[in-house]
């Protein structure tokens, strides 16, 4: 199973899902790691201490989503307003998207939302956004689902 990295992509957001020091858990959990080139930088984590710690490195954001069982991203299409459609026709049947989803969306209501949410049920992706995934649900799985 691999668990995938992309950089983040809003105007001036400089987390990175997973830092270096975490890969080594990840892998001896059974996982393989695939971070986005530079993802790590603007954290202040370069490639290098990523390979160091066991991760490989994907030369795009396309080969994460193309490769990657699970995507880990700090702001993901709900919450990245600017940028984040874009991933949208990235993902793939059965992929699992965790981060900030803010699963009611801010600007363009319900209907975007609704629109998102029919997009990945397409696609069957299962998304978790942080307070989902707290209580063990995903907002995304048919099940909690309402259109």
């Amino acid at each position: 199973m691999i668990l995938g990295v992309p950089r983040e992509n809003y105007p001036g957001e400089r987390r990175v899902a997973i830092v270096p020091a975490v890969v080594p858990a990840l892998t001896k959990a059974g996982l393989e790691v695939l971070v986005e080139v530079g993802a790590g930088l603007e954290a202040g984590y370069p490639d290098q201490d990523y390979i160091a710690k066991g991760a490989k490195l994907a030369v795009d954001r396309a080969e994460i989503f193309r490769t990657a069982n699970i995507v880990v991203q700090v702001l993901c299409f709900g919450s990245n307003d600017l940028t984040g459609k874009a991933d949208l026709p990235l993902m793939r049947n059965g992929q699992t998207i965790v981060g900030f989803l803010r699963p009611m969306g801010k600007t363009g209501g319900v209907t975007t939302t609704r629109k998102n949410r029919r997009h990945l049920l397409r696609r069957r992706v299962d998304a978790a956004h942080h307070s989902s995934a707290e209580h063990g649900r995903s907002l995304f799985n048919g099940h909690d689902l309402r259109i």
